[in-house]
């Protein structure tokens, strides 16, 4: 990471005393460390003082300093911890509870493939192996993006010609040879579990996760990654894979790279690809909790058993003082690993030797690292860089120019009887508008924290910001003790970058829905659109035209929520939720509705139509669609926008819904009965008609990959992967939709499918079998026969012809 701007450090302050950790060893005798709570009734570590000062990232030119002030706020978080497991040890007793003890609180190897010619159910010819083919661009629908020009990683990406699908631990290309058909090109197993990809041209970057106790014994990553007590330096590991796909029948696997921690997400501007993970770091021999001697369960005197308590925390204290003596760089930040050509691996920490891709703010230094590796995949070498931040989990968003990361101002611990600082949000802003560079450019503060992506835009290179203020709910701040939840109010910001490396606020516009959260948010141009919830849905329409005057213009209350905000053409909003309850308040969750709010009049928006959509049907033993056993009404596209697909050309919508039910019956056959249960799996991706000139919304029709994971009799075994239909692609006049098992096509024209493929990296689960008087259907479900003399587990309900 490249920056503008040079702002001096500030190393933390530590607990017990003012100075650098290194000092406390000769000095921790002399120093007063415990203190009466202010009851009096239970010893406490006197934690000093913690303030709040600047979010502004400071790029480190020194190892050293780096490693003081992880130290230093490591320290910091022992002793919280420690002293949380005091107040829950003295604590909790008075309060009326039993004793707690506190639990919070590069060139590489081919990987494995097979290569399939043709295959599938289709009816097609072969689909070309090469990147060729007719060029098919605007005829069919992509990503759906948050941001024009800004590709967002998923499981699934299609380029005109071929669909590229994660599948489990499987990479599927599946040709389009001509409209309405699929078949299958090729399939490469991946190592760990793959999660997304990006693709550009003839190249894909797999990003997958693996965790750390799957790592084989023979492979040298696991000693790498173990540490000297049996555990893992971190849990996680995310994996980038670069494969070449010149020849789409035969992918070639390049590079490996592994860096420590867990995937967040990645985006991909002009070819170049930031990827975010976040690693916290388990550092071995930090203890909490102090060994107590035998005799402090014996004691019944309270001020002794707390001299005991005392005296163990203090011998608890110098022994950690004693592994942080020890501690170096490697033991807190992200290791990366490359797997070379001959199955070994390359490992190193920084890439530099004065940790200048190391940054951090004041208050953000801990044992959490925030990692964007920028990969350029339009340079013939794939050239690439890594900056780690020290930071809490962040939310992302990325326009064409900048990319905006959302941190908590302070990681949960640093509110332990702490409690005059709001809940605050950190954002920090890169320039990403060169390929292959990231650039810090500055950080700024907003009051409350931020839900997701959709809460954050950048407009004329100011960044706006909504956000909810006590969202958990405080309740031991409010006075007299009384356990009184602290309402949550919301707020939008706007910050602007002063150049020297400050995103200051321009405006803020707060008190916005007290009492309520947002669900979901969306920034549309010079406009912000909120869904709020408690009880009703209000939809607020907000005026940023003046980045210095933020304005509410409307509201309007419905019931339900809306949880997705999708931007029309025509300036309406269409939008995915669940309906209100039965009487009005609450939401039904055997639903899934989609909205169309009518927004011609900004000052007094108005609910153009609506269409409930449940997955599940109407026995005749239930008179209602939630009494009917089904467990819920289930759509990705409640919570992952990628999995809502709207094709303006056609004037359709397209979402997964899903569901299932435990079902058991009997049958006869030949005289004998037999009992059977399993499950029944629903499957379905919904099209809905949108007419955005009469402001309508109608159900156009349904595709049902619901066979394709219920056995012939209708049951099947629990299946441990996804049964829904997770995406779905416009092209021409077909809809193509996927899921777990396989792929279809159908015509939206007729709904007539032309095409089925089954997929590989599925498979199927396998049927659990009472322990006596079972018979083995044809098909997934279990069977018991009810026969008194049929007891042998080989019995089976005779085959009946046709």
């Amino acid at each position: 990471m490249k920056t503008n701007v040079r702002v001096p450090a500030l190393l933390v302050a530590l607990l017990l005393l003012p100075g650098c950790l290194s000092g406390i060893v000769d000095e921790i005798d002399d120093v007063v460390i415990w203190e009466m709570s202010p009851s009096g009734e239970w010893p406490q570590l006197s934690l000093g003082e913690r303030t709040r000062t600047t979010p502004t990232l400071d790029t480190y030119d020194d190892c050293t300093v780096l490693l003081e002030d992880l130290k230093d706020a490591l320290w910091e978080q022992t002793l919280v911890e420690i002293d949380q497991n005091a107040y829950w040890n003295w604590a909790s007793p008075m309060i009326g509870g039993g004793w707690m003890v506190d639990d919070m609180v590069m060139d590489g190897a081919v990987a494995e493939q097979s290569v399939v010619a043709d295959g599938g159910s289709n009816s097609g010819g072969t689909a070309p192996s090469s990147s060729g083919g007719e060029d098919r661009s605007g005829t069919y629908s992509e990503t759906n993006n948050q941001e024009s020009g800004v590709d967002e990683a998923d499981f699934l990406k299609f380029d005109g010609n071929h669909f590229y699908m994660i599948n489990n631990n499987h990479l599927v290309i599946i040709g389009v040879p001509e409209h309405g058909n699929v078949t299958l090109v090729s399939d490469t197993e991946l190592e760990g579990q793959p999660l997304q990809m990006m693709k550009e041209g003839d190249s894909l970057v797999i990003i997958s996760s693996i965790n750390s106790w799957n790592i084989p014994d023979s492979d040298p990553l696991r000693t790498l990654m173990q540490t000297e007590d049996g555990n893992w330096r971190s849990s996680n590991l995310v994996k980038y894979t670069v494969i070449d796909i010149t020849n789409r029948s035969d992918p070639n696997v390049g590079r490996e790279i592994f860096i420590e921690g867990s995937h967040e997400t990645a985006r991909m501007v002009n070819g170049t690809v930031r990827s975010v993970s976040h690693m916290w770091s388990y550092i071995p021999g930090i203890q909490t909790y102090p060994s107590l001697p035998n005799d402090y369960w014996d004691e019944e005197n309270w001020e002794n058993r707390m001299n005991l308590w005392n005296a163990s925390v203090e011998d608890l204290i110098d022994e950690n003082l004693a592994v942080f003596g020890q501690l170096t760089l490697d033991d807190f930040a992200p290791q990366m690993h490359q797997r070379n050509s001959d199955g070994t691996i390359s490992s190193y920490t920084s890439g530099s030797g004065d940790c200048s891709e190391f940054s951090g703010s004041t208050d953000g230094v801990g044992r959490g690292f925030t990692s964007i590796m920028t990969v350029d995949l339009l340079s013939e070498e794939f050239s690439s860089e890594v900056d780690h931040i020290a930071s809490a989990w962040v939310e992302v968003y990325a326009s064409g120019d900048m990319l905006v990361l959302a941190e908590p101002a302070n990681d949960w611990w640093w509110f332990w009887r702490n409690n005059n600082y709001e809940d605050a949000t950190n954002i920090h802003a890169f320039d990403i508008s060169v390929e292959g560079e990231t650039t810090y450019i500055g950080s700024g503060r907003v009051t409350g924290t931020v839900q997701d992506q959709f809460s954050m835009s950048e407009y004329n290179g100011d960044i706006r910001v909504a956000s909810t203020t006590d969202s958990w709910g405080r309740w031991w701040l409010t006075e007299g003790g009384e356990w009184e939840v602290i309402e949550p109010a919301n707020h939008i910001t706007i910050l602007g970058n002063d150049g020297a490396g400050v995103l200051d606020e321009i405006s803020h516009l707060g008190g916005i829905a007290e009492g309520e959260r947002i669900w979901s948010a969306r920034f549309v141009g010079d406009m912000a659109y909120l869904v709020t919830f408690r009880n009703m849905d209000p939809l607020w329409t907000i005026d940023l035209s003046d980045p210095e005057n933020p304005t509410i213009l409307g509201e309007l209350e419905v019931p339900g929520v809306s949880t997705y905000i999708h931007p029309l053409s025509n300036g309406d909003l269409l939008t995915i939720g669940l309906p209100g309850g039965e009487d009005g308040l609450g939401l039904d969750w055997s639903h899934t509705q989609i909205s169309m709010f009518n927004l011609s009049d900004l000052t007094n928006p108005s609910l153009a139509d609506t269409q409930q959509l449940s997955p599940g049907y109407m026995d005749g033993d239930c008179t209602s669609i939630r009494y009917c056993g089904w467990t819920w009404s289930y759509s990705e596209a409640t919570y992952e926008h990628k999995a809502f697909t709207y094709w303006e050309a056609a004037g359709l919508l397209a979402v997964p819904l899903s569901t299932h039910r435990y079902v058991y019956d009997t049958i006869d056959i030949d005289g004998r009965t037999y009992s059977y249960s399993g499950y029944e799996y629903v499957s379905k991706l919904m099209l809905i008609d949108v007419d955005l000139d009469n402001r309508t919304l109608s159900l156009h029709g349904e595709i049902d990959h619901s066979t394709f994971y219920n056995g012939g009799d209708g049951v099947s075994g629990w299946w441990g992967s996804d049964t829904s239909v997770r995406r779905s692609v416009f092209m021409g006049d077909y809809v193509y939709a996927f899921s777990g098992a396989g792929v279809s096509v159908t015509s939206y024209a007729d709904m007539n499918t032309t095409s089925l493929l089954e997929l590989p990296g599925y498979e199927p689960s396998d049927p659990y079998y009472y322990e006596s008087s079972v018979a083995e259907p044809e098909g997934d479900g279990d069977w018991e026969s009810e026969d008194e003399n049929s007891s042998s587990s080989e019995d089976k309900p005779p085959e009946e012809d046709g």
